[in-house]
């Protein structure tokens, strides 16, 4: 740093490019040891701005300004691990304020796209730096809009929202105040980055938007649910799936956020229950999916649960009718395997589960649409009852009113469906050996002196069974 220092003396020309990459560098690597020579640095670099006009060493300015903004933010948040003596958010805000000032007025206006590129990455540095003294908020939102614009203004839209990212999670930290109409502008272009199916994104790029969403979800919760249950009602195919897509990755990456808007959540995405387009019925069952994976606990939402059932049905009387087309037909296959993994991923042992489930999934047993879900129906059944009798322990069950659960199947219906499907056991993959599973689960459910007889007799079915197919496989 010394030796860096003496280069940078004020001289009547400006230091060679290479000392402002080893400025950059140093800063990259050992922010903190950098920082506490911030000031006297500054210092001398102001007195350069004037005197630098070519595209080249503006590119290494900016790379400056750009890594040791950086690490102020480092600094900020490890500076007990400094060796050196604390420098208070307001000195090195100050020193950093001139220059964001000069950048903004001055160079902006830049139209080659390489320099372009890294007047963006140092004013986002900057902006993101300058968001810890309240002082500077009002100046800092006022370049959010041109941030904003340089999706318009540059061919490669990552690099803008590398900077907006940077940005918002300065925004999570520092809680500046926003106005909710800069909110709702921030949501809007990034949502129309993500829905625009002209754009040809590189990878990456969609899921750094979706991250810069989730980082306003954070930090602004009412606003983008808001916006984002705005593009749900909206009748735009590439907006609900966009929105779909959104609400699927917050559930992924920060299950914990959502679990607070759920109610929100789950109302906003039941306004598409009713769009037939196949790639909206894909992103639904994709965020139900995921819902259900996440672990996320006190999800009362048994209408995503009866969506599935549903769409299975729906897809199976369509491919039933034989009137579609290969592509259609292919389409309807994909949506049915879709929604049995849906159903493969339900955790009945999350938080409320139990309660929502039992005995609700009872009334998609019967139905002949919904056998092609009896394995992952039958496994969820059986884990519910299992759980039920754990926990009931020597109380005696409470065994189902079926009169007053009109919708639920009564047990003669779901005795006579299970010994159907029995009778022909190796249809539908198998289906025989899940319904005699299933016949032995719900007993109590069919009648309790039943109980004892089939304990001893189901078991030896499925064991003959077990053997036939085994000896079926041996002779193929």
């Amino acid at each position: 740093m010394e030796e860096l220092q003496r280069h940078l003396k004020p001289v009547e020309d400006i230091p060679q490019e290479f000392v402002f990459i080893t400025l950059s560098k140093l800063a990259t690597s050992y922010a903190l040891s950098c920082i506490p020579f911030l000031e006297m640095t500054w210092n001398v670099m102001y007195t350069m701005l004037g005197r630098v006009q070519s595209s080249r060493m503006k590119q290494a300015f900016c790379a400056v300004l750009e890594t040791w903004s950086k690490g102020v933010t480092v600094y900020f948040q490890d500076w007990a691990k400094c060796s050196f003596p604390r420098i208070g958010e307001a000195q090195l805000c100050e020193k950093t304020y001139p220059f964001f000032c000069y950048v903004v007025r001055n160079w902006l206006d830049c139209e080659e796209k390489e320099l372009k590129e890294d007047i963006i990455r140092a004013v986002a540095a900057m902006m993101g730096l300058l968001l810890h003294q309240e002082e500077y908020q009002g100046h800092v939102c006022d370049q959010l809009s041109w941030l904003l614009d340089q999706y318009e203004e540059v061919q490669d839209g990552f690099h803008v929202t590398k900077r907006l990212r940077h940005f918002l999670e300065a925004v999570e930290k520092t809680e500046p105040f926003i106005p909710r109409e800069r909110v709702f502008i921030i949501c809007i272009v990034v949502h129309n980055q993500l829905s625009d199916v002209t754009k040809k994104h590189r990878i990456g790029h969609k899921t750094e938007l979706c991250h810069c969403m989730l980082l306003l979800a954070r930090s602004f919760p009412e606003e983008t649910m808001e916006f984002l249950y705005s593009q749900l009602e909206a009748e735009n195919e590439a907006s609900r799936i966009a929105a779909l897509s959104l609400l699927r990755f917050f559930v992924h990456c920060d299950p914990m956020a959502i679990r607070k808007n759920m109610f929100l959540v789950v109302k906003a995405v039941e306004t598409v229950f009713g769009d037939h387009r196949s790639k909206v019925k894909v992103a639904v069952l994709g965020f139900i999916k995921e819902l259900f994976s996440s672990g996320v606990e006190n999800c009362s939402a048994w209408g995503l649960v009866a969506y599935v059932f549903r769409e299975f049905s729906r897809a199976t009387s369509r491919l039933e009718t034989g009137n579609l087309s290969e592509r259609e037909a292919v389409a309807e296959t994909a949506l049915q395997t879709l929604c049995l993994h849906v159903l493969d991923t339900l955790d009945v042992s999350a938080s409320g589960m139990t309660r929502l489930l039992w005995p609700r999934l009872l009334q998609f047993v019967v139905p002949a649409q919904y056998t092609g879900t009896l394995v992952p129906l039958s496994r969820c059944l059986r884990e519910l009852v299992e759980r039920q009798e754990r926990a009931e322990e020597k109380e005696e069950p409470n065994y189902l009113c079926y009169q007053e659960r009109a919708k639920l199947p009564t047990p003669q219906a779901l005795l006579v469906r299970l010994l159907v499907l029995a009778c022909s056991p190796y249809e539908g993959g198998g289906h025989g050996a899940v319904a005699l599973q299933l016949l032995k689960t719900l007993h109590r459910a069919i009648h309790r002196a039943v109980g004892i007889p089939w304990m001893a007799q189901i078991p030896s079915l499925l064991q003959y069974l077990e053997g036939k197919v085994s000896a079926g496989r041996g002779l193929i």
